[in-house]
């Protein structure tokens, strides 16, 4: 006789006997069907949940950048961005569709400041606007005190300068 005898083996299971062994292999397969399904799950849950934070961070961005989600404006500019999520990136386009300030606002300051002193004054505004030379001369009551404004702003007329002094 052999070492190991074929017939006498207890090791292998007899499925056609024994209908254990088949329901055994029935569960086995179920279970892991069951791991299966709960592994889609957990992979479909986990990619929600990653789109729900890539959506968080781009709405992070876009209101640090100082868009208005609220605004008709901002609504069309936050579903047609499509570029990187950056605050920088993000003001750039935005800048571009004037939707923010840009490094242009000293200017406009500026240019906002000079038209409001030219309204103010076309309007006769009763505002401190500091009178200039010309408006002191306007104002003067005598030639000599003309005369006294023009050398304290070191004017000086002498008579053989073209357009020079001539008696009214």
């Amino acid at each position: 006789m052999s070492e190991y005898d074929l017939d006498n083996d207890t090791d292998v299971l007899d499925t056609e006997d024994n209908g254990d062994a088949s329901s055994d292999s029935r569960q086995f397969v179920r279970n892991l069907e069951k791991q299966a399904k709960a592994g889609k799950a957990a992979v479909r849950e986990a990619d929600e949940a990653k789109a729900e934070a890539t959506a968080a961070k781009r709405e992070l961005a876009l209101m640090k950048a100082g868009i208005d989600l609220n605004s008709p404006t901002g609504k069309l500019f936050v579903k047609a961005y499509d570029g990187e999520i950056s605050v920088e990136a993000i003001k750039a386009a935005a800048g571009e569709y004037g939707l923010i300030a840009t490094s242009q606002i000293a200017d406009v300051a500026n240019d906002l400041a000079s038209l409001d002193r030219v309204s103010q004054a076309s309007s006769g505004s009763t505002a401190n606007v500091p009178p200039s030379v010309l408006d002191e001369i306007r104002n003067a009551q005598s030639p000599d005190e003309v005369l006294k404004l023009l050398a304290a702003n070191n004017v000086s007329i002498t008579s053989d300068q073209p357009g020079g002094w001539f008696p009214i």
